[in-house]
């Protein structure tokens, strides 16, 4: 497995307030500790303070870019050139502004290639997740949105994509409770069903619903 990117932690409050760009820009962290969420509907018009991008040739990726505009792009590059490789590998995560998007910062991962390697893949997805999640913590962000990482030309197994990335995200969740709220955002009910029914069983409860989905507030942290 390749190396995963460094990141420092620092003591933060646990609020911690951006500069809007747009009128747009909106929180929806209203609670005082973290929260899980899942919910059906299009990542690039989510208000988190970070979205994550699955860097390279995927549709999610393509949507970013086009709604963020060519900036992104650059800035990505940018970011990826202080690398050790000088390029993002899985299990790295960077950070960028969110330009045109509604998120005001993207965090940048690479899905690693379920084929290749099934067993370093596995470590790899849970790197990336975790990575994101700390440099979101490092930079005192309230929320972050994940997408279905892994799941589309990467081909990783949905169900074993959603076990993983829900195992490592309650992981950085209940050992922190001044880490952000994370929001699961799916292109369509079957995606969140899967990934809804990892969480249930590993928190051994069951959601709140909503019209979008279903969240959990109770995270069972040590």
């Amino acid at each position: 497995m390749r190396a995963v990117a460094a990141v420092s932690i620092q003591p933060h409050p646990r609020a911690f307030a951006i500069a809007p760009r747009a009128e747009a820009r909106e929180h929806w962290r209203v609670h005082p500790a973290p929260a899980l969420e899942f919910v059906v509907g299009d990542i690039t018009r989510e208000a988190s303070d970070a979205i994550v991008n699955p860097a390279g040739p995927g549709l999610v990726d393509l949507m970013i870019r086009q709604a963020a505009g060519p900036a992104l792009l650059e800035a990505f590059h940018r970011a990826a050139a202080d690398l050790p490789d000088h390029k993002l590998s899985p299990g790295q995560a960077i950070v960028t502004p969110g330009f045109e998007l509604r998120a005001a910062h993207v965090i940048h991962c690479r899905p690693p290639i379920y084929a290749d390697d099934p067993t370093a893949a596995r470590e790899q997805l849970v790197a990336g997740h975790v990575q994101a999640l700390r440099l979101a913590r490092e930079r005192r962000f309230a929320s972050i949105s994940f997408p279905a990482i892994g799941t589309g030309v990467y081909r990783y197994p949905v169900d074993r994509a959603a076990e993983v990335a829900v195992g490592a995200v309650l992981g950085e969740l209940r050992a922190d409770a001044a880490a952000p709220s994370v929001r699961f955002v799916f292109a369509d009910r079957a995606l969140l069903d899967l990934y809804l029914q990892a969480a249930r069983v590993r928190l051994n409860q069951d959601p709140m619903r909503s019209d979008r989905g279903a969240s959990f507030r109770d995270l069972g942290r040590r």
